[in-house]
């Protein structure tokens, strides 16, 4: 923290008041890349439900890989973290528009939420390590196995191990969650 208040010139004393401590720093640092990242979307009122959750998944997913391990580090505290809360809210209400309960919005900006920042962490493990950290022991104990079982989980970690990072992955995971969610608004009767 010392050197932190050195660097901004700042008294440790009011740094520490405003700041508290590392963890708290971390949060700020966090929460400030995340927001940056969110501030990128451009979501026209009105626009189309499917390509809010894309974009917003995109930004969050670059946000997380941005951050690398700090990604942990993201909190929401008190008014710090309304410039988020705005992409947020505009995402809900596309959603709102769309057809969806306020309830169901939120779960499915939730479960989006969720799978791309799964996606923001896998691509920090790729970049850190060529193959993901889980492959190594998939080919042990395949290595264990007789040679001809297993043939289908052996040709997928074959492909795997030669893939790296995969941007694709949030795309399709993407297009299988709208997919769903289409059928879903799909099988209702339209509103008035």
């Amino acid at each position: 923290m010392q050197a932190v208040a050195d660097a901004l010139g700042v008294d440790p004393k009011a740094l520490n008041y405003h700041v508290g401590d590392r963890d708290g720093l971390l949060e700020l640092v966090a929460l400030d890349v995340f927001e940056t990242e969110l501030a990128r979307i451009e979501l026209a009122r009105g626009g189309d439900w499917r390509d809010a959750l894309r974009c917003y998944a995109r930004a969050q997913r670059d946000a997380t890989l941005k951050l690398g391990v700090l990604a942990l580090s993201v909190r929401f505290p008190g008014s710090r973290g309304l410039g988020a809360l705005t992409r947020v809210e505009s995402v809900l209400q596309t959603l709102i528009d769309a057809g969806f309960g306020p309830d169901e919005a939120g779960r499915v900006l939730t479960f989006v939420t969720e799978t791309a920042f799964s996606a923001g962490l896998a691509a920090v493990h790729a970049a850190q390590n060529r193959v993901h950290p889980d492959v190594p022991e998939v080919i042990n104990a395949l290595n264990s196995a007789d040679a001809q079982d297993f043939p289908a989980l052996r040709r997928v970690v074959a492909a795997r191990e030669q893939a790296g990072d995969d941007p694709d992955q949030l795309d399709y995971n993407l297009t299988v969650i709208i997919a769903g969610l289409e059928r879903q608004l799909g099988t209702r009767p339209r509103r008035p």
